[in-house]
């Protein structure tokens, strides 16, 4: 075989991209160029959403689905006119940004890993030539059912259930956890509207979902980024993943370094956007939505040489729930391709592998980072 030829088949061979779903790597996307590439995104939409609040049910009905069509496309999107008060944003960013100013001695008095339920500080670094360097930080806040701005009624069971009990803050920073408060009241109300919203784009009655997130399972993280090391030994500041939970409300800063993984096996950026936040499909939604909305993989890579903030609020169903795929997303010919999952079993066992897999990495003294 001559030279050429054998050029020629290295230069046919694919290439993948390849990210973390369901708890695993085995997960790869084929870079499709030149006949190969298929009709997809190449920018991230933005939708005003000031219809899902109206009074107009035609209204509503009419952003669910223009809602409804981005989810089956893109799994990403940039949403305006969200109700939650740009003041209450930045604040939150200040709040975070002086947060993760603090002692590292500060930060680790809340160590998730002290934590039963992995509520509180995580610190993630990576190898360079010259030693480890930090690569991200994050606090972990989750619900609280005493704060609910739709306060449930819960059995002692139900109530031992919400995960946000767990919830640590630093000390003498009474400011720290109030604004935290008020940002998970807000995105509640959003978050519940939404859901109601892709209910009636998935062609389901606008309340379907009312009952199974009255007591949520709900997470806010305060993400910090510091300039990601050029001879660092990992290429993200953010593995390449998809998230797990129903959807995701996305602040970032404007600084940008959110990347959106497109059908093409193409990195797309997710621009910022004043004033909006982003939300995308989990895997949860993808999946009781039998495969007709899309949980996209995403990654974050900062490159800037300037320290990045994102708080993304990730929201999903009751604990002690079962979801099956609605039967409006099912028929003779797609039958449902899942069964129901219960929020706190998957919950759990996933809490249980970030543990072992931090043991593991703690006896081996490496550093490898763990979503």
């Amino acid at each position: 075989m001559s030279t050429t030829t054998l050029e020629a088949t290295k230069a046919e061979e694919p290439k993948y991209e390849y990210f973390f779903k369901d708890n695993h790597w085995e997960n790869k996307r084929e870079v499709l160029t030149g006949n190969k590439a298929v009709k997809t995104f190449d920018e991230i939409p933005v939708i005003d959403i000031a219809g899902i609040f109206s009074d107009s049910f035609e209204e509503r009905l009419r952003v669910a689905q223009e809602i409804a069509v981005i989810c089956k496309e893109v799994g990403f999107m940039y949403i305006k006119n969200h109700g939650v008060s740009q003041e209450l944003v930045d604040e939150m960013f200040e709040v975070s940004r002086q947060y993760h100013a603090l002692p590292f001695e500060d930060r680790m008095a809340d160590y998730v890993y002290e934590s039963e339920t992995l509520r509180g500080y995580d610190i993630h670094y990576t190898n360079t030539p010259n030693g480890k360097v930090q690569k991200k930080g994050s606090f972990l806040y989750s619900y609280d059912c005493d704060k609910d701005p739709e306060p449930p009624i819960l059995t002692p069971a139900q109530r031992a259930l919400c995960v946000g009990q767990h919830n640590r803050f630093p000390v003498n920073q009474p400011h720290f956890k109030e604004v935290l408060e008020e940002y998970q009241k807000q995105m509640m109300i959003l978050a519940r509207r939404m859901m109601k919203t892709f209910a009636l784009g998935l062609g389901a009655n606008e309340t379907y979902f009312n009952s199974t997130v009255t007591a949520p399972f709900t997470s806010i993280l305060l993400n910090y980024y510091p300039p990601q090391a050029p001879d660092g030994e990992d290429p993200e500041s953010l593995i390449a993943h998809s998230d797990f939970e129903t959807f995701t409300i996305l602040g970032q800063d404007m600084l940008g370094g959110l990347e959106v993984l497109n059908r093409n096996g193409v990195y797309i950026p997710a621009k910022p956007v004043y004033g909006a936040f982003v939300v995308n499909v989990g895997d949860f939604l993808q999946r009781i939505s039998n495969d007709m909305f899309v949980s996209t993989v995403h990654r974050v890579r900062n490159l800037t040489g300037l320290e990045r903030y994102s708080i993304p609020f990730f929201f999903s169903f009751n604990m002690d729930v079962k979801i099956p795929v609605l039967p409006c997303c099912t028929s003779e010919d797609k039958p449902a391709k899942y069964g129901p999952r219960n929020l706190n079993e998957y919950t759990a066992q996933r809490r249980k592998n970030q543990r072992q897999k931090h043991e593991e990495a703690l006896r081996n003294g490496t550093l490898e980072a763990i979503l």
